[in-house]
């Protein structure tokens, strides 16, 4: 064990700022930093690095700590490999507080099981049917070697678990060995499913004689759950976030091909299934996704369930479309150029919708069209849920196009769709935990100072002109306290550091917190609202002058002003 004084040392020669540098790019507010959390989705800085604490926090998802922390949470790594790591950039030595610790024994036995059926593989006769296989699939000894792939002959049997003494139960339970102890994978292509620290944690076995299944997978366990791993993660992760995408496919040997033709940024879900984990994993490197999904009715169904989750975390998301069965299928008919043009022109989401379900319904007659405008409807309010709500005037002219009717009557209809059919409550898979909690704290604010903050802190071009028409003066409470820091010269570090716990509480919450509106409806809100309470301020003032006057010809006066205002606010909406 690591004692604390040494981890505090550590800490304390390391700089927060320039640890958290050399990953994320920073912007100086103060004497403290900002920069785009790693740890979760956003456009609006909320990620927080004070140098004076030496220190990081954000106030988007709460994650907070000092430079191993940053680094552990960062890359992944456990706690002792994070202050390995920090210890060496320190310049501390703790080889002496460090013990040789083993993995566990699941994934041991996977790696010897691991290590032996590839030895095995690389050992059979070039003329053997797992070659011929591997060779017909575009894989050479050398990229067998590079994607560790193995084979099972049926020899190992129990023999690992024997020399770690181990019952043979336990090989049942991580589906390698059979009860009766003959090998689960027996004659089949082995294909290592590793986690994102590169351990071995199942196997995946392809038949090379037909046979049925033509995959079979190793049973979850601890290690191992479907709805975490991405095949290939852990040699893609730094490409994906050189090239500043990932390209997401259905197969192993579809990632495999794409990794070995140049497109290194290929992960692969394993089965149907994207997951909100799968968007959680992938949001930390890139925030652009291309789905090159199988051209089969599976393929295309698992690209409109994956489109849910990546749009719910805001990935800009293209499809590609192609005239193969799949991606290893297109680049055996057309190598690597095959898929740099598919990939080049894949079609943007909003484009693909509207182009894949015109082919589902009749759109010779009016039922087929309405049923076809009620499935774009639902779309749309994803769309404006998610973070593309700008892409939603091409969505309708893409629909318009189609059925060759005018975008007005469009948006009509699918406004009137969406206000007559409940579709809300259905419409994405994925809802932060937290979403419910943050909406009921959120209402006991004031409604002008969550609008103003919201605008101010999530939407940087309404800044310079929310300070020339609002001032405090707008403002009886939070916002009135914002403004008076604003105004003088005090940036948001400060006033998360300095506002009251009220104000700081509300700065929090806003950033998790998102109008169903464009910002650009809320802002002539805000405007219209400030007015209004002008006018009533202005109002009272006249009244309470009223009541102390004597004079008859300057009492008509004031009444004058105040019917004036009065008819002002009516017009307005306003209501006495």
């Amino acid at each position: 064990m690591i004692p604390k004084e040494i981890i505090d040392e550590i800490n304390s020669r390391l700089n927060i700022k320039d640890i958290v540098g050399n990953y994320l790019s920073l912007k100086r507010t103060g004497k403290n930093y900002t920069a785009l959390c790693p740890f979760h989705p956003e456009d609006t800085p909320s990620f927080f690095i004070f140098p004076a604490t030496n220190t990081f926090h954000c106030f988007g998802c709460g994650a907070h700590g000092d430079p191993i922390s940053f680094i552990q949470k960062y890359e992944q790594l456990s706690f002792i490999d994070a202050v390995k790591k920090a210890a060496s950039l320190a310049g501390v030595n703790i080889s002496q507080y460090l013990k040789q610790k083993e993995l566990p024994v699941e994934l041991q036995i996977f790696e010897n099981y691991h290590k032996k059926y590839k030895e095995i593989l690389l050992n059979l006769s070039k003329s053997h049917p797992a070659w011929k296989y591997l060779n017909n699939r575009g894989i050479t000894i050398e990229y067998a070697d590079k994607f560790d792939l193995g084979f099972s002959n049926g020899s190992l049997k129990s023999s690992i678990l024997d020399d770690f003494d181990l019952p043979i139960t336990l090989g049942n339970e991580l589906g390698i060995i059979r009860k009766n102890g003959s090998e689960i994978f027996s004659n089949r292509i082995i294909i290592p499913i590793k986690d994102d620290f590169g351990r071995v944690v199942a196997f995946a076995g392809r038949t090379i004689n037909n046979e049925n299944p033509k995959y079979l997978n190793s049973p979850e366990n601890k290690f191992f759950q479907k709805s975490n791993i991405l095949f290939l993660y852990e040699k893609s992760k730094n490409i994906i976030k050189r090239e500043k995408y990932s390209i997401l496919v259905e197969g192993y040997f579809d990632a495999i091909n794409m990794h070995i033709n140049g497109f290194e940024n290929t992960v692969a879900i394993l089965g149907s299934a994207f997951t909100s984990n799968h968007a959680k994993k992938l949001i930390k490197l890139t925030d652009k996704v291309i789905t090159m999904f199988d051209m089969d009715s599976a393929g295309q169904n698992a690209t409109l369930k994956s489109l849910d989750y990546l749009l719910s975390y805001g990935f800009q998301v293209a499809i590609a479309q192609y005239n193969s069965k799949d991606p290893d299928e297109l680049i055996k008919k057309s190598g690597s150029k095959g898929i740099l043009n598919t990939l080049e022109n894949s079609t943007k989401f909003y484009e693909f919708i509207p182009e894949y379900f015109k082919d589902k319904y009749n759109l010779n007659d009016e039922f087929g069209i309405e049923q076809y405008l009620e499935k774009m409807a639902e779309w749309y309010l994803k769309f404006q849920k998610s973070k593309h709500a700008a892409i939603l005037d091409t969505f309708i002219k893409r629909i318009s196009l189609i059925l060759l009717k005018p975008e007005n009557n469009i948006k009509k209809a699918i406004d009137n769709i969406l206000k007559y059919k409940k579709f809300n409550k259905k419409i994405l898979p994925y809802v932060s935990q937290t979403e419910n909690t943050i909406s009921s704290k959120i209402k006991k604010y004031n409604e002008l100072d969550k609008q103003l903050i919201w605008l101010w802190i999530k939407h940087k071009r309404f800044r310079n002109i929310i300070t020339e028409k609002l001032s405090s003066k707008d403002f009886e409470s939070y916002g009135k306290e914002f403004l008076d820091f604003i105004e003088n010269g005090y940036d948001l570090s400060y006033i998360l550091e300095n506002g009251s716990e009220e104000l700081v509480d509300l700065i929090k919450l806003t950033w998790n917190f998102d109008y169903d509106i464009e910002p650009e409806k809320v802002f002539s809100s805000l405007i219209l609202s400030v007015e209004r309470f002008r006018k009533e301020k202005e109002i009272k003032e006249l009244r309470k002058l009223l009541n102390s006057t004597v004079d008859p010809k300057e009492k008509k006066e004031i009444m004058k002003k105040i019917f004036e205002i009065l008819a002002t606010l009516k017009k307005r909406g306003g209501v006495f």
